[in-house]
């Protein structure tokens, strides 16, 4: 919707969409602080307002007056923040704890404009939308919510995340993006949360045990870039590392489906939506055992401890040369994407917003 969109942006794209189409009676207005390219949704309409300079003095200053232009019945603010003067009542998700359990890894902007205003936007919500059971426990924990007011509802893949089998598509991507003719695929953000400095450690084990993998990240440039590229080289990398940027959603399905294994060893997170995808496009995945990894996957990808490199190199290991095991995470990995549909997320999240009208009427 916004140019390169982060994970934040499908699901605000995807929840919208979803549920113009659960509820179709129901009419819904759009702010957003820039135009929203491209995007149209039957039933729903854009607000004016826009202030491209600056989200947060937009959602601050210029948001809570074009909200009471337009008298919404209820909010929904996707993102982890919402305005603090603000009257109107609302549902917001947060989709997990990272800021209060790992804020060593975030930029002091970041802490200092969310990790403040976190709490006070918890409070005033009407509900609160977390994306897993994980996270839901975390965020009882640290913000101090009461069980009923926070609702975990899983998110899903795109229709569009299927294994991509025509040669040709094949081979289109792998010249535009000079692929290896095998390769392990990271997906995401570049930083420190993510922990591809233990996965760049696990690679190096990997090419002392005879098996001289290609790995190829793939995401918004993040701050590590330039360290993981030296950290690459100190261990005899060189070469073996290829940073391919952010990639266009119409390109994903295709690396998914051509990278041999994908690799997801975050140390946190609230879902943990590209294992999903990579299950969808038939891709065995390697992922941590801990947080909402665990509790997306199940039995369908290899889970290793996040801190152990030696663990984590073993299991790509076993994975690049066991065929077998490959397959069998497959066929898992199709299976379990079938639990996770944005229909049913779309739906779960109606019931939240009738749920909380239903309060606030009960209260007038």
């Amino acid at each position: 919707m916004l140019g390169n969109r982060s994970g934040v942006g499908h699901y605000t794209e995807q929840i919208v969409t979803h549920l113009a189409q659960a509820r179709p009676e129901w009419e819904f207005t759009l702010f957003s602080n820039r135009p929203l390219a491209g995007f149209t949704v039957p039933g729903a309409s854009l607000a004016n307002g826009y202030f491209p300079r600056s989200r947060w003095l937009w959602m601050q200053l210029k948001l809570p007056g074009a909200i009471r232009q337009a008298q919404p019945d209820l909010c929904h603010f996707p993102n982890n923040s919402a305005p603090v003067w603000h009257v109107m009542p609302y549902v917001t998700t947060i989709h997990d704890a990272s800021l209060f359990l790992y804020r060593r890894h975030h930029p002091w902007s970041r802490l200092l404009a969310l990790r403040l205003l976190l709490p006070l936007v918890a409070r005033q919500a009407t509900a609160v939308i977390t994306d897993s059971e994980s996270a839901r426990a975390d965020l009882m924990r640290v913000l101090h919510l009461p069980p009923q007011k926070v609702h975990a509802i899983h998110l899903a893949v795109a229709d569009a995340f299927q294994p991509v089998t025509d040669a040709q598509e094949q081979e289109r991507l792998q010249k535009k993006y000079n692929l290896p003719p095998q390769f392990i695929l990271y997906v995401g953000a570049i930083e420190p949360r993510k922990n591809i400095h233990r996965l760049i450690q696990a690679m190096a084990q990997l090419h002392q045990m005879g098996t001289p993998a290609h790995l190829c990240l793939v995401g918004p440039n993040g701050r590590l870039l330039d360290e993981l590229q030296q950290a690459a080289a100190q261990v005899g990398l060189a070469g073996f590392v290829h940073y391919l940027g952010y990639v266009s959603q119409a390109d994903l399905p295709g690396l998914y489906s051509l990278a041999t294994v994908f690799a997801f060893p975050s140390l946190y997170e609230g879902f943990g939506l590209p294992p999903l995808e990579a299950m969808a496009c038939g891709t065995p995945v390697l992922t941590s055992r801990q947080t909402a990894m665990e509790e997306v996957c199940g039995e369908a990808a290899w889970l290793v401890d996040p801190h152990d490199v030696s663990e984590m190199a073993d299991g790509l290991h076993t994975l690049l040369m066991d065929a077998n095991q490959r397959g069998m995470l497959q066929e898992k990995g199709l299976e379990r994407v079938k639990q996770f549909t944005w229909a049913q997320t779309a739906e779960k999240t109606a019931v939240v917003y009738e749920q909380a009208l239903q309060s606030l009427a009960g209260r007038n």
